[in-house]
């Protein structure tokens, strides 16, 4: 049984769909501006947002599939690859920096991965798969 890269692939870039929507939309919607600077307020809600977005897609793409943890583990990396990709390619990646602090930015985007695998965990475990240590 390999990686189903096709379902990987469309599970990051809908991880990253939701992001956009919920937490770009949520922040426009309450009238937060997070060009310039982001509070720590603001850090912990999205940093909560990538955890939760990331475990519900994959919990949606990978409830009867082999080897979740792994696909889970590969969406949260397509998606923070596209996440910081699309940074990098309109030139923002210093803006980003100053907004959050390079420390901050890692923990969000690293969030992204941990949600992501713990969404695949989880359908290892409903699934009965054994854990490997």
């Amino acid at each position: 049984m390999g990686i189903r890269w096709i379902r990987t692939l469309l599970g990051g870039f809908l991880i990253e769909v939701v992001l956009a929507v919920v937490l770009i939309g949520g922040f426009a919607l309450a009238g937060v501006d997070l060009a310039n600077n982001i509070s720590t307020r603001s850090a912990v809600v999205i940093g909560i947002g990538c955890f939760t977005g990331a475990f519900a897609v994959v919990v949606a793409l990978t409830r009867r599939m082999p080897r979740a943890t792994l696909h889970g583990f590969l969406m949260g990396v397509v998606a923070t690859v596209i996440y910081v990709g699309l940074i990098l390619a309109a030139g923002q990646m210093p803006a980003a920096l100053a907004a959050y602090g390079a420390t901050t930015f890692v923990i969000v985007n690293g969030l992204r991965i941990v949600g992501a695998v713990a969404g695949g965990m989880m359908c290892e475990r409903s699934q009965g798969v054994p854990e490997v240590l």
